[in-house]
């Protein structure tokens, strides 16, 4: 059974708390959590999110170059404008903080979006948290300087 099929198995019956384990054991599941991470049902996007978030400590640079698709997926000059990509950023962020740490600028620029602005803040704060103070100034500046304007 392919990698999609087992994916697509674990959708229909329902068991979504089992996606994490399939994608721990195959990084091919990877892709097809990313697409379950675009579907209209919340429920779905969200098991989609924690399984690609478990699977960052196993496959760390796999799904650290997923994240940067999300990055560019949310950038204005994609035309994708990905909303729900924030949403596996903050699975990621719960995570594993640390694998978030060298996009914490593109995040941080991204914020400047007010219909990203609200989630990606909340990902920021997840990820300075965890770096206790090397990157906390950082996102306490660039936060600021997005209160002044207007936003919070």
């Amino acid at each position: 059974m392919s990698a999609r099929e087992r994916v697509a198995d674990a959708v229909r019956e329902g068991r979504l708390d089992g996606l994490a384990a399939l994608a721990e054991a195959d990084p091919r599941v990877l892709r097809h959590l990313l697409a379950l991470a675009y579907r209209p049902e919340a429920e779905i996007r969200s098991a989609a999110g924690r399984a690609i978030a478990a699977a960052s400590r196993r496959h760390p640079q796999l799904v650290q170059e997923m994240v940067r698709r999300l990055l560019w997926a949310m950038n204005d000059e994609s035309g994708t404008h990905a909303l729900t990509a924030p949403a596996v950023l903050r699975a990621i962020a719960e995570e594993n903080p640390d694998l978030l740490l060298p996009l914490l600028s593109e995040l941080l620029r991204l914020t400047a979006d007010p219909g990203l602005h609200d989630n990606l803040v909340e990902v920021a704060r997840l990820v300075a948290a965890r770096d206790r103070g090397r990157a906390t100034a950082a996102v306490a500046t660039a936060l600021g300087a997005c209160a002044k304007g207007g936003k919070t």
